[in-house]
């Protein structure tokens, strides 16, 4: 019989790799990605295997589940736990990012914009993504655990 843990864990993995899958092919396919990703200095997705994404976003998914597993009772099951997640998951993992990635305040203080003037404007809208997977992930968590407590 699975533990209480592991099936937090599981869940949390299950809904993480969904929404990342679900999320990247809607957004892949609107802003065209493969046309532009190289531009912005990442893989062609020639380049990637996708059995290797999956396999990262299972360890993505199971360190999800340690972090949401040590905050859930101050969360989950609470009034607005999704948009209280959400929160957390975009301050601490994208806006505060220790790394000057696009859309953090490190990213804002030190990637040089101008060098990506090949990029089309449209490609800026990829912070939609970003927002839009921890949002779904965070509806879809915050969903499960209150179904299952009732």
């Amino acid at each position: 019989m699975m533990s209480t843990k592991m099936k937090f864990f599981t869940k949390i993995t299950i809904a993480h790799v969904f929404t990342y899958l679900l999320c990247g092919t809607i957004f892949m396919m609107l802003l065209d990605y493969s046309e532009h990703i190289e531009l912005l200095g990442m893989k062609s997705m020639d380049e990637i295997s996708p059995s290797m994404i999956v396999i990262a976003q299972i360890v993505r998914g199971i360190l999800f589940g340690f972090v949401i597993w040590w905050v859930k009772d101050s969360i989950i099951g609470k009034k607005l736990a999704w948009m209280k997640l959400w929160l957390v998951l975009v301050i601490v993992g994208i806006i505060n990012t220790y790394g000057p990635a696009h859309g953090s305040i490190e990213g804002m203080l030190y990637l040089d914009l101008t060098r990506f003037g090949d990029v089309p404007a449209h490609m800026n809208l990829s912070i939609i993504e970003v927002l839009a997977q921890p949002l779904l992930f965070s509806i879809i968590v915050t969903f499960q655990r209150k179904k299952n407590q009732a």
